[in-house]
């Protein structure tokens, strides 16, 4: 029937579809979402929360998916990206132009956020950019970059639940935090 050079070439070649498989690219674009982690700041090492909260600038709930700023007329904090983008948009940037506004002297820390798809590397890079890009944009509007730092979460911590676009774009986004 088969010789075992034969056997021998065919375990191979299933053994090499297998493996190029474990190193691609995912068909999905990727993004961010999965709750509680750690995420990677500004020089590249592991950072995250001990209690895996998500405080807010203004106290909001976390878990509210309006975005909107709470009392005293603080601005929202929350900015949206499109899909596989760190681009500051106009909606975005009169957002981050009202925090820049409002953040006078304080302290800051961009988080940046994916959705669901994706690996956990690239999401992390992703979430990295946006945190990135908010920082520049208030850095640009005068606040000063010594009281803003950066850190990604990735898909580590969806701001929805879901495997919808509805859910994954309120995921896609930089939020300021204190």
């Amino acid at each position: 029937m088969f010789s075992k050079s034969s056997h021998l070439l065919a375990v191979s070649l299933l053994s090499l579809g297998l493996l190029a498989g474990c190193g691609a690219v995912p068909n999905e674009s990727p993004d961010s979402g999965q709750a509680g982690g750690a995420g990677v700041g500004e020089d590249g090492r592991a950072l995250g929360r001990s209690d895996g909260s998500s405080a807010f600038l203004d106290g909001r709930n976390p878990n509210d998916p309006s975005g909107r700023g709470g009392a005293g007329g603080e601005p929202e904090h929350r900015v949206y990206f499109d899909l596989n983008s760190s681009i500051i948009d106009a909606q975005a940037s009169n957002v981050l132009a009202q925090n820049a506004r409002w953040l006078g002297k304080r302290n800051v820390t961009v988080e940046g956020h994916c959705d669901e798809r994706g690996t956990r590397e690239y999401n992390l890079a992703l979430g990295q950019k946006r945190a990135d890009a908010a920082k520049q944009y208030l850095v640009s509007q005068g606040v000063d970059a010594s009281r803003i730092k950066t850190v990604s979460y990735g898909k580590e911590r969806p701001l929805v639940n879901g495997h919808n676009e509805s859910a994954w774009s309120k995921n896609r986004r930089a939020e300021l935090v204190p």
